[in-house]
């Protein structure tokens, strides 16, 4: 039985991306300078949108 590469599987629905892909556009560490209050909110912006279904609770870190 032949197991598949986790690097191939790709997820269905609207939002579907590869994982690594979605990794590679997560925000990093913080960087000096950098306004908080802005990376907070994209990273909660990016939370409810990838939160689905609409019922499970976020996690904006």
């Amino acid at each position: 039985m032949a197991e598949t590469d986790p690097r191939n599987v790709t997820e269905k629905g609207s939002g579907a991306a590869r994982a690594d892909d979605a990794a590679a556009d997560a925000p990093g560490d913080v960087r000096p300078g950098e306004d908080r209050r802005a990376r907070r909110e994209k990273l909660l912006d990016e939370a409810v949108e990838e939160t689905f279904p609409a019922s499970d609770p976020i996690s904006p870190a």
